[in-house]
């Protein structure tokens, strides 16, 4: 019994460190995503290059309810037959154009980038939450300049695999376990995508991710098509190996501002 009720505290402190409309969250170098009805996805942010905030211009939609509101004045003056039928549309369009616009002023996206790929994930709590799981989660990520002792011996530790010639499969290690969707990981396996007993082909989990699409996992679970081919790219990563100079350089860099070298 005793066991039962520590677990569902946690899980019930874990949501409450969430956001709570979007139930986005960090948990040390994660990003936990637990949107009500699917299982708690964590993404490792040092499989990240960066991470970023983007917002969605509200330019084009705050023309489009000016040409609108235009539009209901001129069909207001007319003496056209259907022109009260005219000012009722064009004047709900200028409304939801305006209140598009608003709206979009309002919104933050994160973006989640690795290499090539770009992966945008939408925080409908607003900007400032955004902005906060950004700034917990960038100094994990491989482009930024490191500040945290964790994350520094992260890059040491990456960086003599590389110099011993266990870079790859230390890589492969971090990938396997880099992506969790409730107890299953998330792994690439002769050219499929597998999520639990799911398993997708490269080309459908790229298709999908496309339409901005989920993948359709077992039980009614969902899981971002794009948030797939983070593990795909990073796979490709292992096999190319990383960018030794640029982790030297963050490494020196760390060294020279913290005083601290790898050696004591």
């Amino acid at each position: 019994m005793s066991v039962a009720v520590d677990t569902s505290a946690s899980r019930a402190i874990e949501r409450s460190r969430l956001l709570p409309r979007s139930g986005i969250g960090v948990d040390g170098a994660h990003l936990v995503i637990a949107p009500p009805g699917n299982p708690v996805i964590r993404l490792d942010a040092r499989l990240l290059d960066r991470i970023e905030l983007i917002g969605r211009s509200p330019t084009s939609a705050i023309a489009v309810s000016a040409v609108a509101t235009a539009g209901v004045v001129a069909a207001a003056l007319s003496i056209i037959p259907g022109s009260v039928f005219a000012c009722a549309g064009l004047a709900y369009l200028a409304h939801e154009r305006f209140s598009e616009a608003r709206r979009r002023a309002r919104s933050r996206d994160l973006l989640l980038a690795l290499g090539d790929l770009e992966v945008a994930l939408h925080v409908i709590d607003g900007p400032e939450a955004a902005k906060r799981i950004c700034d917990e989660l960038q100094p994990y990520t491989r482009d930024a300049p490191i500040t945290r002792p964790e994350v520094f011996e992260d890059a040491r530790r990456r960086l003599h695999a590389q110099a011993e010639g266990k870079g790859e499969a230390a890589a492969r290690r971090e990938v396997d376990r880099a992506l969790v969707v409730g107890a299953d990981v998330v792994h690439v396996r002769d050219g499929f995508l597998q999520v639990g007993q799911r398993a997708f082909r490269l080309d459908e989990v790229r298709e999908h991710a496309l339409r901005g699409a989920n993948l359709a996992l077992s039980g009614g679970r969902l899981l971002q098509a794009a948030m797939g081919l983070l593990v795909v790219a990073a796979e490709d990563r292992a096999k190319n190996g990383e960018d030794l100079e640029a982790l030297a350089r963050r490494i020196s860099a760390y060294e020279a501002w913290s005083g601290r070298a790898g050696d004591r």
